[in-house]
């Protein structure tokens, strides 16, 4: 029984890998991590931060420049100041050297076509029926609440 457990557990240590087959390895220097971890990563977040603070100012701008087809110039202002530094400070590894950082693809579902077709609308709206306001009885109170008396 041990030599079975002891086979199931080496199988399953050589075939779960934790670097996947396709990426490159490379050797981390530890003075690199170092730099990284107390210059780069501070800048970049200083970067994202200035960077937030100039996709809001400039938002009239963008706006302005969202007018004519294609309409993007949000998704590319928001890609280059706020994207990229956060994913350069936040999701690249701690030791890698590449620059720039390429975003991963987010698979999302666009909600509105390019050839002028209205998107499918999920919401669904109840139809509404007239309330008529209705006021409550008031009774007078039957008995006194402290001595328990009626009136």
């Amino acid at each position: 029984m041990k030599k079975l457990i002891g086979f199931f557990i080496l199988v399953s240590i050589t075939s779960c890998s934790t670097v996947p087959q396709s990426q490159r390895v490379e050797e981390v220097q530890p003075g690199f991590v170092i730099l990284d971890v107390l210059l780069y990563r501070p800048v970049g977040l200083i970067a994202t931060v200035i960077g937030t603070g100039a996709f809001i100012g400039m938002s009239p701008l963008t706006a302005l420049a969202s007018i004519p087809a294609p309409h993007d110039a949000f998704v590319k202002t928001g890609k280059i100041l706020i994207l990229s530094p956060a994913a350069y400070t936040f999701i690249r590894p701690v030791g890698d050297r590449s620059f720039p950082y390429n975003l991963p693809q987010y698979k999302h579902r666009p909600i509105a076509r390019q050839n002028n077709v209205e998107p499918y609308k999920n919401a669904v709206i109840p139809k509404q029926r007239p309330v008529t306001p209705t006021v409550p009885y008031a009774q007078p109170p039957l008995r006194y609440p402290d001595t328990g008396k009626g009136l």
